[in-house]
């Protein structure tokens, strides 16, 4: 009985994890959601590089710091190259077309889109300031 008890156990643990962790999700509201906010912030970001090259071009402010030892430039190039690796539609189009993504793939990919929107969208907040003065 304790065997059967034990073997029930382990089928129950496995069944668990295999659906926690390896399930593959249906095309719903996860990944429609993780698209949705992902079209969001890549628009965002584009944003923000508007927002940098209108500073420059205006202001004459390439070589301006943004931050101690970073120009303006620089951060508008590593600006670009970011969205590209990150957030361009190559991109996109593998998080909408790749059907072997997992509940925790969809998880991070979500949590790490909210917090680059975040960021984003307060860095836009002080660059919206500093184009106004």
């Amino acid at each position: 009985m304790e065997i059967l008890i034990g073997l029930i156990g382990v089928v129950i643990a496995w069944l668990t994890y295999h659906k926690t962790f390896n399930s593959i999700p249906d095309v719903t509201e996860e990944r429609n959601n993780l698209l949705g906010v992902f079209k969001v912030t890549q628009k965002l970001h584009l944003e923000v590089q508007s927002l940098i090259q209108k500073y420059i071009d205006e202001n004459n402010g390439a070589n301006h710091e943004l931050y101690p030892n970073i120009t303006f430039q620089q951060y508008l190039d590593i600006a670009k190259e970011e969205f590209e690796k990150g957030l361009s539609d190559k991109v996109y189009d593998d998080l909408r077309n790749n059907k072997n993504y997992t509940k925790s793939n969809i998880t991070t990919f979500q949590n790490m889109i909210d917090i680059q929107h975040n960021a984003l969208f307060q860095f836009r907040t002080q660059l919206l300031f500093l184009n106004k003065t």
